[in-house]
């Protein structure tokens, strides 16, 4: 089946999360049941930190996206994985993209609100968890790692430290980026978080070091 696509980029770094670090490429699918992307209507949304641009793109089919993902890895470079994102990625993906994802690549981050259940994948693709207060919509996903955004979402936290699985508290980033006070304000509860119970520290790398 097609797939509307915003964009697919790389190389770069996987900047939050399990795979923080890694070398990486991106496919970013549009829509989203969280906010609509207009950015009048974010504030009200249930995303109000959402730094995004999942509308519009185009429609591609599996073997299109494929090569276009491979296309941004270097010649000779070691197997890398891939972040499939959004918007709500999991509004579109099934279990045909994730087992072709999940054949090219060493991993696979699914970054999902948690509302939409995942397709069958691979062992290698892994749903990561950012749960979102969307009205009516529960959180039903059962993901493989939570990262829960503080403040804005720590009422999930007692749930996600309930499942056993890894839990990562990340500060939510103003618009200015990772700085000011706000944001120093975000990360002291993290790490206050981190030391109380357990969990571990996610920042937005690609921020830091001024990549996409």
């Amino acid at each position: 089946m097609p797939y509307r696509v915003k964009n697919i980029f790389g190389p770069t770094l996987q900047g939050e999360g399990p795979h923080a670090g890694a070398p990486c490429v991106f496919l970013r699918l549009t829509g989203c049941n969280a906010w609509d992307g207009r950015p009048e209507t974010r504030a009200a949304s249930a995303c109000p930190y959402c730094d995004t641009d999942f509308r519009g793109g185009d429609t591609l089919d599996i073997a299109t996206i494929r090569a276009r993902l491979a296309a941004f890895i270097p010649m000779g470079a070691p197997r890398y994985g891939c972040v499939l994102t959004g918007g709500e990625p999991l509004l579109q993906a099934d279990a045909e993209l994730l087992a072709a994802l999940g054949n090219d690549f060493a991993w696979v981050d699914i970054e999902t609100n948690g509302t939409r259940i995942c397709p069958p994948r691979p062992a290698n693709v892994q749903v990561v968890c950012s749960p979102k207060a969307v009205p009516n919509q529960a959180v039903v996903v059962e993901p493989d790692a939570w990262k829960i955004l503080i403040p804005d979402q720590e009422s999930f936290l007692p749930r996600a430290l309930a499942s056993g699985k890894p839990v990562y508290v990340q500060p939510t980033c103003p618009d200015g980026g990772p700085t000011g006070a706000a944001y120093q304000k975000n990360l002291a509860r993290c790490l206050d978080i981190c030391y109380r119970e357990g969990c571990r520290l996610s920042l937005q790398t690609h921020k830091y070091l001024g990549i996409e």
